[in-house]
């Protein structure tokens, strides 16, 4: 679910603005807390996703438990797309 936060809402983007500590947190492309999502294609997502805009984190890459690419939406909230 998607929603415009209060004034006093502090996403992960905010955050960093803010904090020096949440900088270095988010110095590194990795999904950490994030959300997981299974795709039937990557690199279309991928595509699409860099096309539109998307905050790209990582190009699609082969990992032992499948192709990934990882981005940042608005808010600074990370994704990892997989296609097993």
């Amino acid at each position: 679910m998607m929603a415009e936060a209060t004034p006093d809402y502090h996403g992960p983007r905010r955050h960093a603005e803010e904090c020096e500590a949440a900088r270095r947190w988010l110095s590194v492309p990795y999904v950490i807390d994030g959300v997981l999502v299974h795709v039937d294609d990557v690199d279309v997502h991928y595509r699409r996703a860099r096309d539109a805009g998307a905050r790209i984190l990582s190009e699609p890459e082969a990992t032992g438990f499948g192709k990934v690419y990882r981005v940042e939406d608005a808010e600074g909230h990370r994704w990892l797309f997989t296609q097993a």
